[in-house]
């Protein structure tokens, strides 16, 4: 495959949370990530180009059902939906994991506690080609709404004392993570001063010690695992 090939596009919801850490992770494979700023209203495909070998949908500060305030939603879970139709690979994040769901016909509700900090997910050791640890690893989290049905057919891999969809995969490689594995202390940052719903309902000042804290463990936990997946994009 010729290197012009490696496509994956991304749609980036809110202008505080590009592909960043991801999108550098996949670039060293030799992706190249395409953005789409749907938060700036940059169109957003109903359907995934043929140039496109992947689809990234990221987070945002907004529900996944939000249609009046965002319009580009509907479209983008179309473009997923007819990415799990026809089993072209996801990579969903926070956000966009939840938006998937409701594209496969699950739903996502508000949490009764949201998490914003470093927790951990727990394996549901169900084998898997990327997410097939065991025990528990620690992610950053920044969510208010939750995954409370899958989509039929899904495969819960992960879950957390307060979310139980954590990591799920829909068809033969698209998942959904419900943690940020994009973001460093910058990002962090950003979001605290540019503080949402989520971030504001924690009662936490700052997560910025806990999560400098683990930085360089978070991001030796995910790459691996992200790439995997690029790895297996390139396979198909």
């Amino acid at each position: 495959m010729a290197v012009g090939q490696r496509k994956i596009l991304a749609i980036q919801n809110d202008k505080t949370d590009p592909p960043h850490l991801v999108g550098l992770w996949l670039e060293e494979l030799g992706f190249t990530v395409e953005v789409i700023h749907a938060y700036a209203g940059s169109p957003v495909p109903n359907r995934v180009p043929p140039s496109i070998l992947a689809v990234i949908p990221l987070g945002g500060h907004m529900n996944a059902n939000d249609d009046a305030n965002y319009p580009w939603l509907p479209i983008e879970r179309a473009l997923l939906k007819d990415a799990i139709d026809r089993d072209i690979p996801i990579f969903a994040i926070c956000l966009g994991t939840q938006l998937l769901a409701v594209a496969g016909g699950g739903r996502v509700e508000k949490a009764d506690t949201g998490e914003v900090g470093v927790y951990k997910v727990k394996s549901n050791k169900i084998k898997d080609s990327i997410f097939n640890f065991d025990g528990e690893l620690p992610v950053a989290q920044w969510h208010e709404d939750i995954v409370t049905e899958l989509p039929a057919g899904a495969t819960r891999l992960a879950s957390s004392e307060l979310c139980d969809n954590q990591i799920y995969r829909i068809g033969t490689n698209s998942y959904g993570v419900q943690f940020h594995p994009e973001i460093d202390l910058s990002i962090v940052k950003t979001w605290e001063r540019d503080a949402d719903d989520a971030f504001l309902d924690s009662g936490k000042a700052t997560i910025e010690p806990e999560f400098a804290k683990m930085e360089s463990e978070l991001a030796r936990v995910w790459k691996p695992f992200v790439q995997h997946w690029g790895r297996l994009v390139l396979e198909q």
